[in-house]
């Protein structure tokens, strides 16, 4: 186990998206414009016309992912996550009127009406994310053996 330590919260990030834009590449658009390498999810609402996301399937040393493409309007509920050193890692649940989806964000996911995101960006921290041997992403000092 590993913990990291940030000095603090810096600037806070709110992005408007309208319909038809990206979710994941305009919020890597707009975290580049603004500089901001690390950061959480604060707060994040709205309707999407397309989620693109995978999930793991089963319990092996190595994950296995399946990669879903959801059409249809559908609402999104929560997004959580982190960006180190300027990638963000998010998971995501959205509903439509039968069932909820819930997995890892991919390019791809488009919104219907309207997202809101909010993202603090965290000062003073200094990691990496890298794969490991069995292909599971970690975070590791920037500066440190990885």
């Amino acid at each position: 186990m590993k913990g990291f330590i940030s000095k603090g919260i810096g600037r806070v990030l709110v992005v408007n998206l309208q319909r038809g834009d990206l979710l994941l590449e305009s919020i890597k658009e707009q975290l580049a414009e603004a500089g901001i390498r690390n950061a959480i999810v604060t707060s994040a609402i709205g309707s999407l016309q397309k989620a693109v996301f995978h999930r793991v399937t089963g319990m092996e040393p190595s994950p296995v992912d399946e990669f879903l493409t959801v059409e249809k309007p559908m609402e999104l509920a929560s997004l959580q996550g982190v960006v180190i050193d300027g990638e963000p890692h998010f998971h995501m649940v959205v509903s439509d009127l039968e069932q909820a989806y819930t997995g890892h964000l991919e390019e791809g996911t488009t919104v219907l009406y309207l997202v809101e995101i909010s993202l603090a960006e965290l000062t003073g921290l200094d990691v990496v994310r890298k794969k490991n041997d069995l292909n599971i992403a970690t975070l590791y000092p920037k500066d440190g053996p990885a």
